[in-house]
């Protein structure tokens, strides 16, 4: 997500991260973990769906740096946000729909645009942090929240199958918002490859294969490129049954009953093959709601739901042949077409009059198609007289034309993906002469500073000429946040800037506030909601941080410390003590650089910032830190705030060789669980190390309490030692093991200067 600036002497707004488990059980009341970007003590939590509760149980915890493996040469510019972590807890009503659900924060330097999660529709489970090889599946269906964490990561799930026939599995990231571009494979216990979906598009993948009833099989998860962050959340859905893809029509007028043909993998024959069945199905009357989902039950198992949409016009299908070149619509008109063999476009034919409009809209994502589908009309001569292809934030299309003059015109759909053409590959096209109407939007987020102003843009889209004023109502202000008591958009205007002003007196807080507007058509009144914006007051930090080099570069060795200078800029009266720390935006991967949280004293205006530099950084590249300085302050209500400044420029320095070594004489040890056994180190070091060298063993989640090793202190007059580890009995400790041995000495009695080296131990059970 963006990392937001505001104005105030590089004042660092919160962003969202990530959710995990990025969702939950209608029902369910369970803890998650919120990921965020430059979080304080004071976070405000925002779920847009007031039927869900979200509370935040701790402070966030520390900046957490990737550890490795780590990437080197080009892939090192690619730099993931660096996340601090709080404890939540998520309830969720049990008549909650499945489906997204938005949520926000918002601290004293301002508000984040949105993230999300899922609710879902049946049994869920959630990875397991730091296990030790393949999780077991107990029970199908269930839905898997899972995160892959680190570059080179793949999670892997053992379950049975309950019959044989057909079974589906999806990973979910779209919806999320998640960077993780899945690979999803599916396994015999043997390791033979049965089938895999691969996603270059950001968009979920899914498959379907043929399970054999009481087999074993291993779903295995990873990124298509090997990559792996905190944020790379999924949901893996596992159901034993086929799966739909598409439905025609896609969509049904409300309160009727109809067939409606389902496509997808394994519907009738149980094969996994694409296929058609057909079903009654009845559309709710609900007038409010724009879709529901439906699940298909087959002899061969229930599909996973699959959503179906809502209208209020008749809904027809594509004929299977036609007898022209383009296939007659009377409007409205609403059609549900595909997109099969060779062919890439379909041709409709409407008669129009001189100067009515045709307002026109084509959907394929937004029904779950891969196709990205463009729209135009043409004239009786086959001109191209208007077209679009994307609207925004979609690859669905749509416009309005007005119609030049009588005659029978041509609407060409066509498709722009390069799939191979199949019956699932569906669009939903639809016409009507519109009726003058307005609708309205809003940003996701204001910020507005403190005895300051800052502008609300409302948005009007007009339609069919509609032309009249728009009077626009706020609801939810806080408390000391004022506008205007009469606000309008013009007629035949299309926006308003709302001026809202925050009191000097107010409270730094947020707010969700509510926009509605209203407007007279002849004998109609209009209301039309523009939705939510998160409104948060802000605090102006009364100072600023930059380093003292300016962005010069500094050499410095490998594997130790480099106490980088930072000045602190007050404002006149405040002397008050403030905290440097990481920022989350950095401009390249960590690979293992870390800064502390430094307590800076009250009234200092320069310190050293410690930056760890690991002994494997490249000499050939530079590397850069950020640091936010942060303050805690009372706002004018007396209330307990933290502000956030960032550092102006950056820290800069070139890694050059270190000044510690320890390195062991042996690629591979062989040893039997209850032993103890000896790893045999040297130890290198510069002059300027007078003190001596603390040897300990590094575990990871994998060796975790299975291995232990009493810390050793080596004299700065000897150079080798006999490193002894004793080897657990627990049966999870056999196989191939690599150990890390780490050697710390401390420089100028504050400074740790650190090296490590690595063991490859083959554990043999007793």
């Amino acid at each position: 997500m963006a990392t937001c600036f505001s104005a105030a002497r590089g004042q660092l707004a919160p962003s969202i991260g990530y959710m995990n488990p990025a969702g939950g059980e209608a029902g369910q009341t369970i803890e998650v973990l919120l990921g965020g970007y430059d979080w304080t003590p004071d976070m405000q939590v925002f779920v847009l769906d007031p039927r869900v509760q979200l509370e935040i149980l701790d402070a966030p915890g520390p900046v957490i740096v990737p550890e490795p493996p780590y990437w080197f040469g080009g892939a090192v510019r690619r730099a993931f946000p660096l996340p601090r972590e709080t404890r939540a807890r998520l309830t969720i009503p049990a008549d909650m729909p499945a489906g997204i659900v938005r949520w926000q924060v918002a601290n004293a330097n301002g508000a984040s645009s949105a993230g999300r999660f899922i609710v879902g529709q049946g049994p869920e489970m959630v990875e397991q942090p730091g296990r030790r090889g393949t999780q077991d599946i107990p029970a199908l269906p269930v839905t898997i929240s899972g995160q892959v964490t680190r570059i080179e990561e793949v999670d892997q799930f053992r379950f049975t199958a309950t019959q044989t026939g057909p079974m589906s599995c999806t990973v979910a990231t779209h919806g999320l918002k998640s960077p993780l571009n899945a690979v999803l494979q599916i396994h015999t216990a043997g390791g033979q490859l049965v089938a895999d979906a691969v996603d270059t598009a950001g968009r979920d993948c899914s498959l379907t294969f043929t399970s054999k009833a009481g087999h074993q099989y291993l779903a295995s998860v990873h990124d298509v490129n090997f990559r792996g962050n905190r944020s790379f959340v999924y949901r893996l859905t596992l159901t034993q049954g086929p799966r739909v893809v598409a439905a025609i029509p896609g969509a049904g007028r409300r309160g009727v009953t109809r067939m409606v043909e389902f496509v997808g993998v394994g519907l009738a024959s149980g094969e996994p093959v694409l296929e058609s069945t057909t079903r009654e199905v009845t559309f709710p009357a609900d007038a409010d709601a724009t879709s529901f989902r439906y699940r298909l039950e087959t002899q061969h198992g229930t599909a996973p739901s699959f959503e179906l949409f809502l209208s209020d016009l008749p809904q027809t299908t594509e004929p299977a042949a036609q007898e022209s070149d383009a296939h007659p619509l009377n409007l409205p008109a609403a059609i549900t077409g595909t997109i099969e063999g060779t062919a890439t476009e379909d041709h409709y034919r409407l008669d129009g009059k001189k100067d009515d409009v045709w307002q026109l809209s084509l959907e394929a994502a937004r029904h779950g198609s891969p196709l990205d589908m463009a729209l135009s009309v043409l004239d009786p001569e086959g001109n191209q007289l208007a077209e679009n292809d994307d609207l925004p934030e979609t690859t669905d299309a749509g416009l309005e034309f007005t119609v030049p003059a009588d005659g029978a015109y041509q609407v060409k759909v066509a498709d722009l993906s390069g799939q191979p053409g199949h019956r699932g590959l569906t669009y939903r096209l639809v016409i009507r002469q519109p009726v003058p109407d307005f609708t309205l939007s809003l940003p996701e987020l204001l910020n507005v500073p403190l005895d300051g102003k800052a502008s609300l843009e409302v948005k009007a889209t007009l339609i069919s000429g509609f032309n009249e004023p728009i009077a626009i109502s706020i609801a939810g202000l806080p408390e000391g946040i004022s506008a205007a008591d009469e606000l309008s958009i013009p007629a035949g205007k299309t926006s308003l800037a709302v001026e809202l002003t925050a009191a000097a007196d107010a409270a730094a807080g947020a707010a969700l506030v509510t926009v509605h507007g209203t407007a007279t058509l002849g004998e109609n009144k209009l209301s039309r909601p523009a939705g939510q914006v998160l409104l948060a007051s802000t605090m102006k930090p009364p100072f600023s941080i930059e380093g003292e080099r300016k962005n010069d570069v500094t050499k410095w060795p490998r594997g130790t410390t480099f106490p980088s200078p930072v000045l602190i800029e007050r404002d006149e009266g405040f002397d008050d003590p403030l905290v440097l720390e990481m920022a989350s935006g950095q401009s390249y991967h960590r690979m293992g650089i870390t800064g502390p949280e430094l307590a800076v004293p009250g009234g200092a205006t320069r310190v050293l910032y410690p930056i760890f530099l690991p002994e494997w950084l490249q000499t050939s590249v530079t590397g850069r830190m950020v640091v936010n300085g942060v303050a805690r302050l009372p706002d004018p209500r007396g209330n307990m705030r933290y502000v956030v400044s960032r550092l102006k420029d950056r820290l800069g320095f070139l890694p050059v060789g270190a000044l510690l070594k320890i390195s062991s004489g042996v690629e591979e040890l062989q040893v039997v669980q209850g032993e103890t056994f000896e790893i045999p180190l040297k130890i290198h070091r510069a002059l300027q190390l007078l003190e001596p060298a603390r040897l300990e063993l590094r575990t990871d989640e994998t060796t975790e309490g299975l291995l232990s090793a009493e810390e050793v202190q080596l004299p700065s007059q000897q150079n080798s030692t006999q490193f002894r580890v004793v080897a657990g009995t627990h049966a999870e400790l056999a196989g191939l093991h690599e150990l890390t041995v780490r050697a710390t000495v401390m420089k100028d009695e504050k400074y740790p200067v650190v090296a490590e080296t690595r063991v490859q131990v083959s554990i043999a059970p007793r």
